[in-house]
């Protein structure tokens, strides 16, 4: 059996924040990671593209795998907040040359996007998760929500 690495590469913009139903007054930030079955020797690396906001006192960030939005503020309801933050996770795995495209397929990459909030003064030790969703990727093309 001959491995290959393969890389598969996984983008999420984050354009705009509406806040549609949200009654608490605080800051709030998006964090997203990638989950992939240990089935298969991976690798996961996260990153930023083009990084904005940088004179921001909380801009978007990257700790390991996990890539946070940057910290906006909710103040009314219906408020919409521009974020223009894009992700970046490649995921490096070896595979088996004469299974490459059956072995994606059954792959079953997890995209976690987690919505994280706090009412007091902002510290990145207290900020809960209010609302978790994952995309489930079944392949690089398309995506499924699973609640």
């Amino acid at each position: 059996m001959t491995e290959i690495q393969a890389m598969v590469e996984f983008s999420v913009e984050l354009n705009k924040f509406y806040n549609v139903d949200l009654f608490q007054r605080g800051f709030y930030q998006i964090r997203a990671s990638m989950k992939i079955p240990p089935r298969v020797p991976h690798r996961v690396e996260a990153s930023l593209f083009h990084a904005t906001g940088t004179s921001l006192a909380f801009p978007a960030s990257v700790h390991d795998s996990l890539i946070c939005s940057k910290t906006f503020q909710i103040l009314y309801k219906n408020e919409e907040v521009a974020l223009n933050d894009v992700m970046i996770f490649k995921v490096k795995m070896l595979l088996d040359e004469k299974k490459i495209e059956e072995t994606l397929e059954e792959m079953g990459f997890l995209l976690s996007l987690d919505l994280h909030f706090t009412d007091g003064d902002y510290s990145p030790c207290i900020f809960g998760c209010t609302t978790p969703a994952t995309n489930k990727l079944s392949s690089p093309c398309e995506d499924y929500l699973v609640k």
